[in-house]
C-alpha cells in the first residue's frame, strides 16, 4: 500500500507551498504511512499518513501534534510541524501530518562510534531532555489504581507468551507478584508528558564522532505513542529498547535521585515494559527482541530480588 505522488505533492503545497522532487518511503512505524520528501526549494520535510492506526482519526493526530508543541515549549528539539489536517486516499480520509526533517542521525547508528566522553555528554544531554518531556503535567481520566489494574491485565494475559519466551510458571508469578507490589509501593499522584517510544531510533545527534568534536542531540522524533504516564516511563523505555545505553548519564542528566528506592521504582516499571518488549518478540518470531527482552528480565528481577535491594 501507498500514497500516489500526486496525493503527496497536493499534501506538500498545502504545507509549504513548493513542489516535490524527490519522495523515499521510510519503512518503519506501525501507525503510519512515512515520506521523507526533498522539495523543489530544497528543504526537507517527513510526511506522515495515519492509515494503520486503530484510531486513525483527526482528534489522534492532533494530540501527537499537541504533545510536540509542549515538547518544543519546553525546549525540547522535536521537529516543527508545518501542516496537520486529512487526506482522501481511495475513497477514506486520513491524517496527515507534515514536519520539518530534524537534521543528523539516529543515536542508534553512530553510538558505538563515539568516544566515552563523547557518549557519556550526550546521554547526559538526553536525560535532561527526557526530564524536560517529564516535566509538564498532563490530565487523564484514569487515576493510578485504574491505570496500573489495566497494565497488569495485559500482562497475565500475556502469560503464555511469556513462558514461551523462556520463563517457568513460578518465575511469571514471581515478577507479577513484583508487580503487584510497584503498584502499592510507588502510587502516582500527577501524570506527566511521556514520549513512549524513546529509542536510539527516535533520537537524532550532531555528527558522528568521527572528528572529536562533541556529538549533541540534534531531535527527538516519532511522538506518536505519547501518554500520560509516571515520570520513570521513558527511563524505562530507553532502558528496553536501547540496552546498551549506559543507565548512570541518562540518570544523572535527568537528575535523578541516586537512592535504592527511586532505582527499584525504575526497576520495577522497566520490568512492566521489558515483559511487554518479549509479549512482542515471541508474538512476531523476533529471536533477537526475545533474547534481549529475556535477558533483561532476568537481570531485573535479580536485582529486585537481592537482599540489599
Amino acid at each position: 500500500m501507498s500514497t500516489p505522488r500526486s496525493v503527496l505533492a497536493e499534501v506538500v503545497r498545502r504545507a509549504v507551498g513548493t513542489g516535490i522532487d524527490r519522495v523515499d518511503r521510510i519503512v518503519e512505524g506501525y501507525s503510519n504511512e512515512v515520506y521523507r520528501v526533498r522539495c523543489t526549494d530544497e528543504q526537507d520535510v517527513v510526511i506522515r499518513i495515519r492509515r494503520f492506526d486503530d484510531d486513525a482519526s483527526l482528534a489522534t493526530s492532533a494530540g501527537e501534534a499537541g504533545a510536540i508543541e509542549r515538547a518544543r515549549a519546553a525546549g525540547v528539539p522535536a521537529p516543527e510541524i508545518l501542516l496537520l489536517d486529512t487526506v482522501r486516499i481511495d475513497g477514506s480520509e486520513f491524517p496527515v501530518m507534515v514536519q520539518r526533517t530534524v537534521p543528523g542521525h539516529p543515536l542508534g547508528e553512530v553510538i558505538d562510534r563515539l568516544s566515552e566522553r563523547q557518549r557519556h555528554d550526550v546521554l547526559a544531554e538526553i536525560g535532561g531532555l527526557i526530564a524536560r518531556i517529564n516535566g509538564i503535567h498532563v490530565d487523564d481520566e484514569r487515576d493510578w489504581p485504574t491505570a496500573m489494574a489495566a497494565d497488569l491485565a495485559d500482562r497475565h494475559a500475556e502469560r503464555d507468551k511469556i513462558l514461551a519466551g523462556g520463563f517457568s510458571v513460578p518465575q511469571f508469578d514471581r515478577m507479577l507478584d513484583l508487580l503487584e507490589g510497584y503498584v502499592r509501593d510507588f502510587p502516582c499522584e500527577q501524570w506527566v508528558l511521556c514520549h513512549g517510544d524513546l529509542s536510539p531510533k527516535h533520537i537524532f545527534v550532531t555528527g558522528d564522532g568521527g572528528d572529536g568534536a562533541a556529538v549533541r542531540v540534534s531531535g527527538i522524533i516519532d511522538f506518536g505513542d505519547w501518554k500520560p504516564g509516571v515520570p520513570v516511563h521513558d527511563l524505562a523505555v530507553l532502558r528496553v529498547r536501547g540496552p546498551r545505553l549506559d543507565l548512570p548519564p541518562l540518570l544523572a542528566g535527568y537528575g535523578a535521585p541516586a537512592d535504592q528506592t527511586y532505582r527499584r521504582q525504575l526497576d520495577l516499571h522497566t520490568l512492566i515494559i521489558a515483559l511487554s518488549s518479549l509479549e512482542i518478540g515471541v508474538d512476531e518470531d523476533d529471536q533477537a527482541c526475545i533474547e534481549r527482552s529475556s535477558h533483561l528480565i532476568r537481570t531485573l528481577v535479580a536485582d529486585l530480588d537481592a537482599p540489599d535491594f
